[in-house]
């Protein structure tokens, strides 16, 4: 019997796509230092944002935040920024933004 050598073999596709996923993996340094344009305005960020099912943006992003989970509130502005370009808000400054979350943060906490 011989094979169909047209689609490469299923263990291939995922070999292909952790090689991928690994070296995006290496990428987590350039996002430590942004802030939420610098998200917004990123296309390997975007591409997750309107495209939630990418499972290899989806790991990347979660893996993300995992290891830098005080970066969720500018990924949140910057998600929020990408779904609605034209919507404005004042703009809070960045210690505005953390004093609000570590308020929401202690809230939760006590409650």
């Amino acid at each position: 019997m011989s094979r169909n050598l047209k689609h490469p073999p299923f263990t291939l596709i995922v070999q292909n796509k952790l090689k991928k996923l690994q070296k995006v993996a290496l990428d987590f340094q350039k996002y430590e230092n942004y802030r939420s344009e610098d998200f917004a305005a990123d296309t390997y960020f975007s591409e997750w944002i309107q495209s939630p099912n990418n499972l290899i943006n989806a790991c990347f992003w979660e893996t993300f935040l995992k290891k830098y989970p005080e970066k969720l509130p500018d990924i949140e502005m910057a998600r929020h920024k990408i779904l609605n370009p034209n919507f404005h808000i004042n703009q809070l400054s960045h210690q505005e933004i953390d004093d609000l979350w570590k308020r929401i943060n202690k809230t939760i906490i006590t409650n």
